[in-house]
């Protein structure tokens, strides 16, 4: 048989299946019985010699020849009902669309609140959460039926099903090589840089457009020693005009060139120990200016960050991350980005809450008194009591001196660690492609429901491992569909991207399905609620922090583990488990949760209204910080694509010595990515500065000092799930909000 290309409703083009005919001659016969009269292989081949005609044709030409075909053999009864199927799937279809235009019109009207970055009264944020809707729309017809049910049902969560499936995640691009050898920024060709700040600007609108290109975070890596680089051409540049203004005041002699001062004294360097001895004015000179270009660099770096909308109509997610520096360039621009950070934004100096910002902590270098960098640490402990920011990487000496180290592509997403190329750990053009998150306490659930409904009763833990075994499939075919929409995607389609530098520098018409393949890229093998289900199943006697709950709880641990590694193998991506930071879908999963097993949802869990994520303890409940850390560190290597480990520091606590005592903890526990949660809100119309609480009837904080609620006149900065979000504008949908609130406070 010749090929046939099927038109389907949306337009797209697929190769014809004749087994979906097939299908559906079955379930007609099932529902009026035609098979005494005429064989389905008869049905078949008179519909065959109809369809072979056509090179390509639609869906809708296909049941019509289905319908006539039926009709042709007497077959009316079964012809009306194949006709009332089309009938029913068509108003299926209005309905679904109807639907789809009332949310698009609640958007427009009230709001939407799905996303706690972003404010979604202005007419550019709908505007995306109206196309994010249509994506979805889409999503739902042309994803596996099984997997969709699945989504639906929230066995799994498809994460970002209102973007274009065809797009990536989250990326590390590789700004190094981008600004080395150029770039090209929409229509323009970008060429090396000559001073920090203008190689910072550049960053920026890379940034910029590669957050228009994918739908996830964009990490810039190393980011002090990749613009040290630009900063010492800031610092030669200065002190060739301080030499020169020295020679002209004082000797009335003409300006000689940088290669004549070069000739003398070496290469004009802050590491030059004979320009420093030699000309100690006119370095010292040339060091002062190079910090304010530094600090105006930094400063100017923030402000763009957080004033350009990206295409998601969101200041665009991005991360930078400090690693140890290597000379006194790279180390200002630590200093001074933490000041920067610290000063704040505007009049009312609030601190920004993007970029990210991540440090990298190794013991030998910056973690204890005595090492060379630890008084960066002291800065960066007092940044993080003001300002929450930075997060910590925790790296050892030998993997860091080897190049094993990483920044982070979004609020935890890790990369491969073991992947080399040439011989080289790779920190650039990494990135992901998409998650699926596996509902693991609806597994617990299932356990209960057996017990009660089915009457199937044993060790309730070896019972939840049997049903999340049968998930795998469903796991497996949520990667595979991700790779499918992913693999034919060309370089011409994300040039930012994959032609000019930020992954690879690829031929336009190249597909990046060779990259999809390897431990380059990664896919996600997400979980959340693991310490839930620990609770479900033992009717809430246990949690992860109990020895007995503990045990049970690294079990699960390692047959999800397990699970994506045998995922992996079988299908040759690159998968890895993600300790996912689910923003709405501790709610949405909960919620369908309870529509579907509300007769045997625990007290506990119903009254609390929403899920924990990943392998967290419960947030609600009271553990010491330092408790907290022992109790969630076993579970940390066993999360290869991603994992964060957090604690509460409430009220305006700036204790910086107690951040560093609790960073040394965590780093001694074996935690790879630690964040402290530092509360310091501020009320502008009295000046409370304090903890302002969420008063859930008005959707609002409210001042406990003067009983202001007006967003616009406080300052309410908080962790959503990874990242920090200003909730005096935006806000999350109510279970994270609830969650939220109801967070113990570890550190006291």
């Amino acid at each position: 048989m010749h090929k046939i290309e099927v038109i389907k409703r949306n337009g797209s083009i697929v190769e014809f299946d004749k087994n979906k005919i097939e299908r559906v001659l079955e379930k007609i016969d099932k529902e009026v019985e035609y098979l005494g009269k005429v064989s389905i292989k008869e049905m078949m081949d008179d519909i065959m010699k109809k369809i072979n005609g056509s090179t390509r044709i639609s869906v809708e030409s296909i049941q019509d020849i289905v319908f006539y075909a039926l009709c042709g053999y007497g077959l009316f009864e079964q012809a009306k009902a194949f006709q009332t199927y089309r009938t029913q799937r068509a108003e299926q279809r209005f309905q679904d669309a109807n639907s789809v235009f009332r949310h698009m019109t609640d958007i427009v009207d009230i709001g939407d609140r799905e996303n706690s970055n972003k404010n979604s009264m202005l007419p550019s944020v709908q505007r995306d959460l109206i196309a994010g809707e249509y994506f979805r729309y889409i999503l739902e017809r042309n994803i596996d039926k099984e997997l969709w049910a699945a989504h639906r049902k929230k066995t799994i969560h498809w994460h970002d099903s209102d973007v274009d499936t065809k797009l990536t995640n989250c990326c590390l691009f590789n700004i190094e090589d981008m600004l080395r050898n150029g770039t090209r920024i929409t229509n323009a060709d970008v060429c090396q840089p000559n001073s920090v700040g203008t190689a910072m600007n550049i960053a920026m609108q890379i940034m910029a457009s590669i957050s228009a290109s994918q739908y996830g975070g964009v990490s810039l890596p190393n980011f002090n020693e990749v613009f040290a680089e630009y900063a010492k051409k800031n610092f030669k540049k200065n002190f060739v005009k301080a030499y020169n203004d020295r020679l002209s005041t004082e000797a009335g002699l003409s300006k000689i060139s940088t290669e004549e001062i070069e000739a003398i004294y070496g290469k004009i360097d802050s590491d030059n120990q004979r320009l420093k001895d030699e000309k100690p004015v006119e370095f010292a000179i040339a060091k002062e200016r190079t910090a304010k270009d530094i600090y105006d660099a930094c400063q100017l770096f923030e402000y763009q960050t957080n004033s350009i909308l990206g295409s998601a109509s969101q200041t665009p997610f991005s991360t930078i991350t400090f690693n140890i520096p290597t000379s006194w360039e790279s180390e200002e621009i630590i200093l001074s980005y933490l000041k920067v950070r610290q000063t704040g934004l505007g009049e009312k100096h609030i601190p920004a809450i993007f970029p990210k910002l991540s440090y990298m902590a190794v013991d030998g270098y910056n973690l204890r008194e005595g090492d060379k960098y630890f008084y960066i640490t002291k800065e960066v402990s007092k940044c993080i009591a003001n300002t929450y920011y930075p997060d910590i990487l925790f790296y050892s000496k030998e993997d860091y001196d080897a190049g094993k180290y990483y920044a982070r592509m979004g609020c935890r997403s890790r990369v491969n660690h073991e992947y080399q190329e040439n011989g080289k750990y790779q920190h650039y053009g990494r990135f992901n492609y998409g998650v699926a998150t596996l509902n693991v306490p609806q597994i617990a659930l299932d356990v209960l429901k057996q017990e009660q409904h089915d009457k199937i009763s044993g060790n309730r833990l070896e019972r939840f491992l049997e049903i999340l075994n049968k998930r795998k499939h469903l796991m497996k075919k949520a990667i595979e569909t991700r790779f499918n929409n992913v693999r034919h995607l060309q370089a011409k389609k994300a040039p930012i991207l994959f032609q000019y530098g930020g992954i690879a520098r690829l031929d336009p018409e190249d597909t990046i399905e060779a990259l999809l393949k390897t431990d380059r890229a990664s896919v996600s093998y997400g979980f959340l609620g693991l310490d839930d289900a620990v609770r479900i199943l033992s009717d809430d006697k246990e949690n992860i922090s109990t020895p007995a709950g503990h045990e049970m709880g690294m079990t699960i641990m390692k047959a999800l583990r397990q699970q994506a590694d045998e995922i992996k193998a079988e299908t040759g991506l690159p998968v890895s488990v993600y300790g996912t930071p689910a923003e709405s879908s501790i709610a949405t999963f909960f919620n369908k949760d309870v529509e579907n097993y509300g007769d045997i949802m625990p007290e506990w869990l119903r009254k609390r209204e929403y899920y924990t994520n990943s392998f967290h303890f419960s947030s609600e409940l009271p553990i010491d910080c330092f408790d907290k850390i022992d109790v969630e560190a076993p579970f940390i290597k066993y999360c290869n694509g991603g994992n964060i480990m957090y604690v509460e520091n409430g009220g305006k606590t700036y204790n910086s010595d107690a951040i560093i005592e609790l960073i040394q903890y965590a780093h001694d526990a074996g935690i790879e990515y630690f964040a402290v949660n530092t509360i310091s809100d501020v009320c502008y119309d009295c000046g409370y500065t304090g903890e302002i609480t969420y008063n859930e009837k008005t959707a609002s904080y409210k001042c406990p000092q003067c009983g202001n609620e007006d967003g616009m006149k406080m300052k309410i900065q908080r962790r959503c799930c990874g990242y920090i979000s200003n909730y005096n504008i935006t806000h999350a949908l109510e279970g994270r909000m609830k969650e939220i609130k109801n967070r113990a406070i570890h550190v006291k």
